[in-house]
């Protein structure tokens, strides 16, 4: 439960929140007229404020950046889980992304925010992501492993709603772009419903909108030329379920590496050629020796006929 909300700023009224149901309005004076508005009271302002000391993102147009908000330091006292007396938490416009607590760390902030026994006068300051997963694992008992669609941050969102969102147009959506999937699944959790399912569910929804956006796509004509006519993709349809059915059958028969078959008549060749040396090796030296032979023939031969008696010469 939430508790006070104040600032450092003495023209702020500290609003003080009490069990039960709690009525932010306008009071009327006495030279007020019937026709006089209740609006800009600072409802809208205390749904922010709430919102960003509970760890929500800082954007440009925030309320806390307005050069007249942006140095004054807000502070939220609430209740926390397993503690008698409230937590105090307090952040900056101009330094949003820290915020002040009377934390006592410990080791892990991600896993456990514990809190000083001694009152606020410690102060611990920490990030805001460290702030909002303490948020979940304390304040809504979110498991670690909760996966996305759900968040500490959305189910706040479903229990403090902003008007300037138009998040009471719809009892589940916070906000008009938000997908009912999304909001389904933090919803279902902060009623005890089966919130996996409903995360379950928001997958396939997910997958749904991508169908429909390919859908849609296909119908502009700049689809074709980006990624091919209907007949082109059925043509390489054709070809990829044929590479796909003879690169199976090449596992199937152990034929794993496409040049298998040129690598084994090479090697089928040179096994031949080195089979065939020893004979051709025989054969050489054969014929050498038959040469050796011949020549020596021959050479025997021409010594003979030098060697021979040579005739007498005539008488005078």
């Amino acid at each position: 439960m939430l508790r006070r909300l104040s600032a450092d700023d003495p023209r702020f009224r500290t609003v003080t929140f009490r069990p039960g149901l709690n009525l932010l309005v306008a009071r009327t004076r006495g030279e007020s007229s019937g026709t006089d508005s209740r609006n800009g009271t600072g409802k809208s302002s205390m749904i922010e404020l709430l919102h960003f000391l509970l760890g929500s993102t800082v954007r440009k147009n925030s309320l806390v950046t307005r050069p007249a908000l942006r140095d004054i330091r807000f502070t939220l006292e609430l209740d926390w889980p397993g503690r008698d007396r409230p937590v105090k938490v307090s952040r900056c416009g101009k330094r949003h992304k820290v915020v002040e607590t009377n934390a006592l760390l410990g080791k892990r902030v991600q896993d456990v925010l514990d809190f000083d026994d001694d009152g606020f006068e410690y102060a611990e300051e920490i990030t805001v992501t460290e702030w909002t997963r303490a948020i979940e694992s304390r304040l809504f008992r979110l498991p670690a492993d909760h996966g996305p669609g759900i968040s500490g941050r959305a189910m706040l969102s479903l229990l403090l709603r902003r008007a300037g969102a138009h998040a009471f147009n719809s009892p589940v959506q916070t906000f008009p772009q938000q997908r009912p999937s999304d909001a389904t699944a933090n919803l279902a959790y902060l009623l005890g419903l089966g919130w996996q399912l409903a995360a379950r569910y928001r997958e396939i929804a997910a997958r749904e909108a991508t169908r429909k956006q390919l859908r849609a796509a296909m119908d502009d004509p700049a689809w074709a030329r980006v990624v091919g006519s209907t007949a082109d993709l059925r043509t390489k349809i054709v070809v990829a379920e044929a590479d796909v059915e003879r690169l199976a059958h090449e596992v199937s028969t152990f034929r794993v590496v496409p040049a298998y078959e040129e690598l084994k008549k090479q090697a089928d060749e040179l096994d031949r050629r080195v089979r065939a040396l020893p004979d051709e090796d025989v054969i050489d030296r054969r014929n050498l020796t038959d040469l050796r032979r011949a020549v020596a023939e021959t050479n025997d031969c021409e010594d003979d006929r030098g060697t021979a008696r040579r005739p007498d010469p005539p008488n005078d």
